[in-house]
């Protein structure tokens, strides 16, 4: 049912050749190993969009096309883009994303990224490479584009276009075998399928080969092979010439890691060894001698892929376009690591940065180069050196930004940009023409953009003076920074977020072994962020990273580093790495640059300098900042300061606890005040979670700095402790002569409403519930839990435990106070009366009872299957040694939700699927978590330092312990 265009399309077993990998790279990437010469090829494929192609070959072939073909008064008096690219294209090629220009104070147009006047003026020259040519996109690319351009030039048919383009023009390097092969025939299909070029026939040999593929043989055979070449070798020649191919042979053996980064040319000669140039001629040799037996026959074949991609990466071309490699540099192996250290010491950070620096050096003089690439290199520090070799160095022609959707794959979310950049060094003056993408688009939006955006320019030389040379593609800003007033820190990386962050809400209470964690928020709030809580045991001595510890205790503006940079209010806690602690230097310039983070010149601000998905928090000092004009806007939105924390919203530890109560902000007053009361559908969630006998941490702390009204919030719950259950396990129905929990849930709001309750209410709070026009006790037993999950990030605290049936037994449960004694009572108190009561009903004959105490005593069972907890209704935790894992249900609470939870989901179902005895199944996974173990942990040598957490142990296993 596929349609045609899905076989036809020319970019098709590029597709299918990334599908067939996906599997693959999906494995390596969730095995966390380094990345070498067995994973580097599923790892860094992807493909190339075809706009992507169109784009960089529109403007660096097509521009040096189009200066030639238009003539100066078609230059003159188009009216359009559009009328020119119609006037230069040719049967086959549009040209549809050439961008054209007018130059300030001239009337006539040119090519945005240039004319390209040191290119050879004869296409017989032109030699372009693809270092990376995965499928060949590219390469059939630019034959679809040089075939009518010889046509046309040299008078040639096309079938002698075309061979001449495929022997003379057309270059290809890939690391991946299968992909060298793939290349090679779409290539020679683009070839046979050319109109009019002959169809199927025999083609000149391809200048295609593997970069992936070493010597095949010894060093000893390879030498003897160049012995058996029939060139002479001089007396006082042989032992370097000897050398040098040594020095190829050992290079060449990091071939299948190394790939295009190889360069022959680095084989530098001394009076030991010749350089490149001198053994060359042997390599030839090789491949044209008589050979003496088979056995050097075969290794002569086995060295000729590896002597074909030797000469092309010591070749020059006029233009280099590739999509680049993407890996970061945390991922290497040891291999590359030290190669990328020593050969690419500014670019070293990320394979792709290594690859345009190398794309650079394979250039011819004069030559450019036509690359996709990622845009983290153009503004984060690590690479300041290399962005400013290259602006001293080198040409930059033409920048598209493309943001971080810009291919179609969901495997990377990364922004990528096309660059065209020529080797003529820097002219006087040079202006780099640039269009960006609106923030927020895609791969189906972007190539409309890419065509009717503006060009905008820059000088070249006023890139010199951003901060860390910084290419923002706009005129130097001369304005005072932010970094002058105020202070960034980077946040702390746990290393093992899984056993020391939780949210706030798993524990009982926040003491001296935690502190509060501030964390990112989805959209800027003057408080928001405050929903963690992290272990600080040995003042976190176990964590990977303590970073920002400067900023603690200090008031400023927490910024989340995501796309749209929301913000809140600093409270100097301790915070995650996920969010940029922006702190001033003065404490009364905070409500200045709170007002300027909150604004809407921030963002695009940022995005100037850092268009990375997660801005580096070192950005943040680099953008402009007028502090007077900023401290008047303060004066008028905050005169009275940043106000104290306040907020309604449970999931934050600066929460009040009142069901209905509100704090909000007055733009009247510019402060704090006392809100309407709240009737939204958090309040039904905070009154079932006190009537279980929760409190939140304002509650409990009394030194928490907060807002006046909210404080006093605080002090009105104390009027609802007395409806807070003892036990923390209430029964939905009427049971055990207690009342049931809708009844006392609607007591425990009537007190928290006061005067304004009403039954009208209820049914209010029952609709934004999404329970319009039903009860209360259905809300409790078919809503509840799912919301609750929802609103908690699927850490729940209050469990719906039920044995299956809508009218059997169910009861909601303080996880807090769900011990081993309780969950005895829950058992055979609780769930033994319901039992008890239902034999009494099946013996006097009331209809369904029968039924009701099936399902009961099926959920006894499975409760004490919990209870006794032996494998695989166990609990396991990985950061435990043997002898600490709880036997039986004796659950930690540090340990967290995801563990203590699993028993309960893995008792056989009692109604949904995978949901055991709980009313529905949180999100909750048990799958290995990021990141290796010390050799220390408990596990480490079981899990070959894998992060493990689906894992049983027997009860005789742990009581060996």
């Amino acid at each position: 049912d596929l349609p045609l265009e899905v076989f036809t399309a020319s970019d098709s077993l590029g597709w299918v050749y990334q599908f067939w990998q996906a599997k693959r790279k999906d494995e390596i990437n969730k095995s966390e190993v380094k990345i070498g010469a067995r994973e580097l090829p599923a790892v860094t494929q992807l493909f190339t969009e075809p706009y992507m192609v169109s784009f960089l070959l529109d403007n660096s072939l097509g521009a040096w096309w189009a200066a030639r073909r238009l003539t100066e008064t078609d230059l003159a008096t188009a009216e359009t883009e559009l009328e020119l690219r119609q006037k230069a294209s040719l049967p086959g090629m549009p040209l549809e994303y050439l961008r054209f220009i007018r130059k300030e104070g001239e009337s006539k147009w040119s090519p945005a990224s240039g004319s390209f006047p040191g290119w050879p003026e004869h296409l017989a020259d032109f030699k372009m490479l693809d270092p990376c040519c995965g499928s060949g996109h590219f390469l059939v690319a630019i034959l679809s584009m040089l075939v009518p351009m010889r046509m046309t030039l040299e008078g040639l048919t096309a079938r002698e276009a075309t061979d001449l383009v495929l022997s003379q023009n057309i270059h290809g390097l890939e690391i991946d075998k299968r992909c060298v092969e793939l290349a090679a025939f779409n290539l020679a299909l683009a070839a046979w399928k050319y109109p009019e070029a002959g169809g199927y026939r025999i083609l000149p040999e391809l200048n295609i080969a593997c970069t992936g593929i070493g010597p095949q043989c010894s060093a000893d055979q390879w030498t003897k092979l160049a012995e058996q070449s029939g060139l002479p070798m001089l007396p006082d020649e042989r032992e370097r010439i000897k050398n040098g191919l040594m020095n190829l042979h050992r290079l060449f053996l990091q071939a299948p890691t190394l790939g295009s980064l190889i360069d022959p040319k680095q084989l530098e000669g001394d009076v030991f060894a010749a350089d490149y140039e001198t053994i060359q001629p042997y390599l030839a040799a090789i491949l044209n001698a008589e050979k003496a037996d088979d056995e050097a026959l075969e290794r002569a074949i086995a060295a000729a892929g590896m002597v074909k991609a030797a000469d092309l990466l010591a070749d020059e071309y006029t233009l280099v376009v590739t999509n680049v490699p993407y890996l970061s540099k945390g991922k290497f192996n040891s291999m590359l690591l030290d190669f990328c250290d020593t050969r690419f010491g500014d670019s070293k950070s990320n394979l792709a940065a290594c690859f345009v620096q190398r794309s650079l050096v394979l250039l011819s003089r004069m030559g450019s180069a036509a690359l996709v690439s990622m845009q983290t290199w153009l503004f984060q520090i690590s690479y300041s050196q290399f962005r400013k070799r290259l602006l001293r160095d080198i040409r930059i022609d033409m920048v598209a930004a493309l943001g971080a959707r810009s291919f179609r794959t969901q495997l990377w979310d990364f922004a990528a940009c096309l660059l065209v950049l020529s080797n003529s060094g820097r002219p006087l003056k040079h202006r780099i023409h640039t269009v960006s993408v609106e923030n927020g688009s895609d791969a189906e939006s972007i190539p409309q953009q890419l065509l009717l955006l503006r060009v905008d320019d820059c000088t070249q030389d006023s890139q010199f003076l951003n901060p860390d040379c910084i290419w923002t593609f706009s005129e130097y800003d001369k304005r005072e920074l932010l970094g002058e007033v105020a202070e960034c820190f980077q946040g702390i990386k746990t290393g093992d977020d899984g056993r020391v962050r939780r949210f706030f809400w798993e524990l009982v209470v926040i003491n001296n072994q935690t502190r509060t964690f501030q964390s990112t928020l989805d959209r800027s709030d003057h408080f928001g962020g405050l929903r963690n809580v992290l272990f600080w045991a040995d003042e976190g001595e176990d964590l990977a990273r303590r970073q920002g510890m400067r900023a603690w205790g200090r008031l400023g503006v927490a910024i989340s580093q995501m796309s749209s940079l929301p913000c809140a209010i600093y409270l100097g806690e301790a915070f995650d790495s996920n969010m940029a602690a922006l702190v001033p230097k003065k404490r009364e310039h905070a409500s200045a640059i709170m007002s300027y983070c909150q604004s809407n010149e921030f963002t695009p601000a940022v995005r100037a300098i850092d268009k990375a998905l997660k801005p580096t928090n070192s950005c943040f000092h680099k953008i402009p900042f007028d502090l007077a004009h900023w401290t008047e806007v303060a004066a008028e939105k905050y005169p009275n300061g940043l106000p104290k924390p306040y907020t309604d919203d449970p999931t934050q530890w600066i929460f009040h606890g009142h069901p209905c109560g509100s704090v909000v902000w007055s733009e009247e007053t510019k402060w704090t005040a006392f809100g309407t009361i709240r009737v939204d559908s958090s309040v039904l969630h905070v009154a079932v979670a006190r009537l279980l006998g929760y409190r939140w941490p304002a509650e409990l702390d009394p030194k928490m700095e907060l807002s006046e009204e909210s404080r006093a919030l605080v002090a009105k719950c104390d009027e609802l402790l007395g409806f807070g259950d003892k036990d923390g396990i209430v029964s939905i129905p009427a049971h055990r002569g207690e009342p049931s929990v809708a009844d006392r849930l609607v007591n425990l709001l009537a007190a928290a409403y006061g005067k304004e309750w009403s039954n009208d209410r209820l049914m209010q709070l029952l609709a934004n519930a999404d329970h319009a026009g039903k009860t209360l006790e259905s809300w409790l037993r078919d809503k509840f839990f799912a919301q609750h999950c929802a609103m908690f990030h699927q850490k729940p605290f209050i469990w719906h435990i039920w044995d299956g049936l809508k009218d059997g037994f169910s009861v909601l449960v303080n996880y807090h106070k769900l011990d081993r004694k309780n969950l005895e009572t829950l058992i055979y108190s609780y769930l033994g009366d319901w039992i008890t009561r239902q034999r009494q009903e099946v013996a006097s004959g009331i209809d369904g009872a029968q039924d009701k105490l099936a399902a009961a005593e099926q959920l006894k069972k499975r409760l004490e299957l919990i209870q006794e907890g032996e494998a695989p209704y166990d609990i396991f935790v990985r950061w435990k040694p043997l002898e600490k894992q709880p036997i039986g249900w004796d659950p930690d609470i540090n340990d967290g939700v995801r563990l203590n939870i699993r028993p309960f989901v893995s008792v056989p179902d009692v109604g949904k699927k995978g949901a055991g005895v709980l009313r529905e199944k949180p999100r909750i996974h048990w799958e290995k978590d990021r990141g290796k173990d010390v050799q220390s942990a408990p596990w480490f040598h079981l899990f070959k330092g894998d992060r493990i957490n689906d894992h049983h142990l027997t009860l005789e296993q742990k009581k060996s312990g």
